[in-house]
């Protein structure tokens, strides 16, 4: 890894034709603590090295003097630096959207990352205090022989000072992964998310709406994240959501808290499948009660979709009839979300 000086607070929020974009993508990597000492006093070496080819003094006392004094303020910079990117570039919490607040606070632990981040701070602060008293020791110094001393000590205790927080460090770079794999929201676009059961087909859906291959997994929950594909010609967004199932909200867990923060915070219009074939493994009265739950729950309008139609035994009530797989109904989906955000932009304009 290469110190980057010009390193600046990431981008989470980019705006674009009006939109805001949320993109925690972009979220810089936090190294190992010993990566970071490392790079400090290799810098700080480079710089001793081109400092000793310039200096103009014959006296090698006060080239020693120079060198040393060089060497820890470049280090100090550097580490300086390095943890204030670190600090800059976390997204400030409590100013995130509403859809990124409850998101956060399902998947993160707030609380312990505002420590850690408080003791990222401590660390650059401490850092400076050092680098301010032994370059004023090297100064003061008359001693030839203690100028490296001097600087070594200083090397002692920046690293000791780093060591400290190698926990909060990694508890950092976990929680980026996380916020890594959250979803990119253009929060002022209309958008629609996709619910149901799992294994009902709701990322098949959202593929044939937009073009978009999700990734199909084989566990219980084929998507565990708020994937999103978009419609750009009719300038929509789609969220698909991962499965819900038939039980209290209390008793949800982190995935299924995901699809309802999704529902509540975010989506215009909610398409909701069900697969009346049951292949899912889920019953269709399972799936009417989870469907039930969600319009006693939000008035955000639905469009009901029966999927699977060409395994059913029988036809199900809905306002769909489809069938993924044989490409059947997609078009007339698309001109009834259509229809929808249109009532929804007069609405606005009202």
């Amino acid at each position: 890894m290469q110190e980057n000086p010009n390193l600046k607070k990431a981008s989470i929020i980019n705006q674009a034709n009006d939109e805001t974009n949320m993109n925690f993508q972009k979220l810089a990597v936090i190294e190992k603590y010993q990566t970071y000492l490392d790079i400090a006093f290799r810098n700080a070496s480079k710089q001793a090295t081109k400092l000793r080819n310039t200096l103009k003094t014959k006296k090698k006392a006060s080239k020693i003097k120079a060198l040393e004094k060089e060497r820890i303020k470049i280090a100090a910079k550097s580490l300086i630096n390095n943890l204030n990117a670190i600090i800059e570039s976390y997204p400030r919490f409590d100013e995130l959207p509403e859809f990124y607040k409850k998101l956060a606070k399902i998947t993160l632990d707030i609380d312990i990352l505002k420590k850690s981040l408080g003791a990222v701070n401590w660390a650059k602060k401490r850092i400076k205090e050092l680098s301010n008293e032994y370059e004023t020791k090297i100064k003061r110094n008359k001693v030839l022989t203690k100028f490296t001393q001097i600087r070594q000590e200083f090397y002692g205790r920046a690293s000791s000072v780093i060591k400290q927080i190698k926990q909060d460090l990694q508890k950092l770079e976990n929680a980026r992964k996380t916020m890594k794999r959250w979803p990119a929201l253009k929060t002022a676009m209309y958008t629609v998310a996709i619910a149901g059961a799992p294994n009902v087909g709701k990322s098949s859906l959202l593929a044939k709406l937009t073009g978009t291959k999700p990734k199909i997994a084989q566990y219980p929950f084929t998507t565990q994240n708020l994937n999103l594909g978009y419609d750009k010609k009719n300038q929509i967004q789609y969220i698909d959501t991962p499965g819900l199932l038939d039980r209290p909200l209390v008793k949800r867990n982190k995935i299924e808290q995901q699809a309802i923060i999704a529902l509540d915070k975010v989506a215009k219009l909610i398409l909701f499948v069900l697969d009346p074939s049951e292949t899912c493994g889920y019953s269709i009265k399972e799936q009417t009660n989870i469907l039930k739950d969600i319009k006693k729950r939000f008035t955000t309008p639905i469009i009901t979709i029966a999927n699977k139609t060409d395994l059913a035994c029988k036809e199900h009530k809905a306002d769909m009839q489809m069938s993924l797989k044989e490409k059947k109904g997609i078009e007339k989906l698309k001109k009834k979300i259509l229809a929808r955000k249109t009532i929804s932009s007069k609405n606005n304009l009202k």
